[in-house]
């Protein structure tokens, strides 16, 4: 599956860690064409319960008791813009591993296009697990592989022709998109690769207190 692309969305993993909102966004974008009307909102809702559901059942085993999961929500971005269609995580819905005392402590995640340069690269922020998962700034072994199943259902999901979805993960490069001429058919670079990194990230817009 390839451009040109009927659609494309933004995605997000919306949760709570110390108070604060942690957002996970992915770009997505299919070939599959549908009008507006009851087969969109299918298409869209579909799209935002496909996340929810790698969150649910993978991804809050891998990551800090202290972080809720709130929602995934999926946005048409591509021909046009569009209003969230909601997907609740369960009430309660909370991590699984062990406390953090850090809120600016993330998973880091690699996204690999194959396209060369940074317009071919993402980078994914995942909730951190816990403490106990960290030494020396390095994830443990268990964590590792935690984070790694649950890149390995948005895999699944999203990524390649045998994907459960008709949706493809992509990098979507805003300096092609708004360059002149620039057009999101040469701006999305479909996934072919998702890596979690052993180091831990900082991701200081996430700092409890920060710009106070």
């Amino acid at each position: 599956m390839a451009a040109p692309w009927a659609r494309g969305a933004e995605i997000r993993i919306v949760g709570r860690l110390h108070g604060q909102e942690t957002v996970n966004v992915f770009h997505v974008a299919t070939n599959t064409v549908v009008n507006d009307g009851p087969d969109f909102d299918a298409l869209m809702l579909a799209l935002a319960n496909a996340l929810q559901e790698c969150v649910n059942t993978v991804l809050l085993p891998a990551v800090t008791s202290d972080w809720t999961s709130i929602q995934s929500d999926a946005r048409q971005i591509y021909p046009t813009g569009g209003d969230p269609y909601v997907s609740l995580a369960d009430v309660p819905s909370v991590g699984e591993r062990g406390p953090t005392s850090a809120s600016f402590i993330a998973a880091l995640a690699q996204k690999r296009s194959g396209v060369g340069g940074r317009s071919g690269r993402g980078r994914m922020f995942l909730p951190p697990p816990g403490e106990a998962d960290i030494e020396a700034s390095k994830l443990s072994d268990a964590a590792l592989v935690l984070l790694a199943a649950f890149l390995a259902c948005v895999a699944a999901k999203f990524i390649g022709n045998g994907s459960d979805t008709t949706w493809r993960l992509g990098v979507l490069s805003k300096k092609q998109l708004n360059a002149v001429g620039g057009t999101f058919d040469n701006a999305f670079h479909p996934v072919q690769q998702l890596v979690v990194q052993r180091e831990v990230a900082d991701l200081s817009s996430r700092k409890v207190g920060k710009g106070s």
